[in-house]
C-alpha cells in the first residue's frame, strides 16, 4: 500500500512538474515578449535622443565631411552651431581648434549614435565629422548687380547631374572665378550632397539661383560681360577668342548641350579644340574646368 501511495505520489509530482516548468516557460516567454514589445519603444526614444543633439530651430542643416567642415570652419564659423565627432580625436584635431578658436561646442560621440544622429547610411562619406551650419546665402538675379566689378562667372544652363555641379564649383572655386549662376527649376542645386563633393569648394564662390536664363544673360550683358557659350559648333576656339575681357561662360546641360534659345542670348560661341567623329564634346565639368583654366592663364599673360 504504501509503495502505491509513494507511486501516486511520484506520479503526481511528475505529473504537476511539468504544468509548473510550462507555467514558468510561459512566464519567461510572457517577459520576453513584453520586453521586446517595449524595445523598439525604448530604442525609438533613444534615437530621437540622439538625432535631437544635431536638431536645430534656425532651419540649419547638417553638413559633413572633413574638406567641406573646413571650409565653412574657415570662411564662416559663425553660421556653425555645433560639430559633432566620432572616432579617434587626433583624426579631427585641426578642426577642434578651429572650433574652439570660433566659441564652437564640439560634440564627442559613439559611432552608432553618431550614425543615427546624421541619419546617415553606408553610402555616406561623412569621415567621422559632421557640423550643424546655417545655410549659406544663395543670391537671386535681382541681385546680379552685385558682379558689376567680377571679371568671371559661370552661368550653367540645365546642368542636372549633382557630380558636374560639384565638380564645376569645385574648379570654379580652384581658379578663382567670382561667381555661379544656376537654374532653380529642371537642374542639379547645392544639396549637402553636392557640398560634400565640391570638397569645400562651395564656400569659396558666390552663388546665383536664377529663374530665366535669358534675362540673366541681358543683365550680363548690361554689366559689361562678354557672355561665350561653350559649343563645339562655335568658330573659334577659347584660345582663338582672346579672354581679356570681363567674361562670363554658360554650360550646356550633359547630353543636350545649350539650348537653341540660349545660344542666341549668348555673345558668341567658342569651342575647345580637339574630338572625334562620335566624341565631339567633353563632359559638362571637364569643359567647363578647361575653360577656367584658358581663362586664368590668358588672364595672367595679360596681367589681368
Amino acid at each position: 500500500m504504501a509503495k502505491k501511495t509513494r507511486n501516486s505520489r511520484d506520479s503526481y509530482k511528475k505529473c504537476n512538474a511539468q504544468p509548473r516548468r510550462g507555467r514558468e516557460e510561459a512566464r519567461g516567454r510572457g517577459g520576453a515578449a513584453a520586453a521586446a514589445h517595449h524595445k523598439p519603444h525604448r530604442e525609438a526614444a533613444s534615437n530621437a535622443a540622439v538625432r535631437q543633439v544635431m536638431a536645430s530651430d534656425s532651419g540649419a542643416e547638417i553638413l559633413y565631411g572633413k574638406h567641406s567642415i573646413k571650409a565653412v570652419l574657415l570662411k564662416r564659423p559663425k553660421d556653425v552651431e555645433r560639430l559633432a565627432i566620432a572616432g579617434r580625436e587626433e583624426y579631427h584635431q585641426d578642426l577642434i581648434e578651429l572650433a574652439h578658436q570660433a566659441g564652437i561646442d564640439v560634440i564627442h560621440m559613439e559611432w552608432p549614435d553618431f550614425i543615427r544622429a546624421g541619419r546617415f547610411t553606408d553610402a555616406d562619406k561623412h569621415q567621422g565629422v559632421m557640423a550643424l551650419v546655417k545655410e549659406r546665402t544663395i543670391y537671386l538675379e535681382s541681385e546680379l548687380h552685385q558682379l558689376a566689378d567680377a571679371k568671371c562667372v559661370l552661368v550653367l544652363d540645365q546642368v542636372s547631374n549633382p557630380q558636374n555641379l560639384a565638380t564645376i564649383i569645385r574648379s570654379a572655386a580652384f581658379f578663382h572665378a567670382d561667381a555661379l549662376l544656376y537654374l532653380k527649376n529642371r537642374a542639379a542645386t547645392p544639396t549637402p550632397e553636392v557640398v560634400r563633393f565640391a570638397v569645400g569648394g562651395a564656400e569659396m564662390i558666390d552663388m546665383y539661383q536664377m529663374t530665366n536664363l535669358s534675362r540673366c544673360l541681358e543683365t550680363l550683358k548690361e554689366l559689361g560681360f562678354n557672355v561665350l557659350g561653350l559649343d563645339e559648333r562655335g568658330e573659334r576656339t577659347l584660345a582663338q577668342h582672346g579672354l581679356n575681357q570681363k567674361t562670363a561662360f554658360v554650360v550646356g546641360a550633359e547630353g543636350e548641350g545649350l539650348r537653341a534659345k540660349t545660344r542666341q542670348y549668348c555673345s558668341d560661341l567658342v569651342r575647345i579644340p580637339g574630338g572625334a567623329t562620335g566624341l565631339e564634346s567633353l563632359n559638362a565639368a571637364v569643359a567647363t574646368t578647361i575653360a577656367l583654366y584658358e581663362f586664368a592663364r590668358l588672364s595672367e599673360d595679360t596681367g589681368g
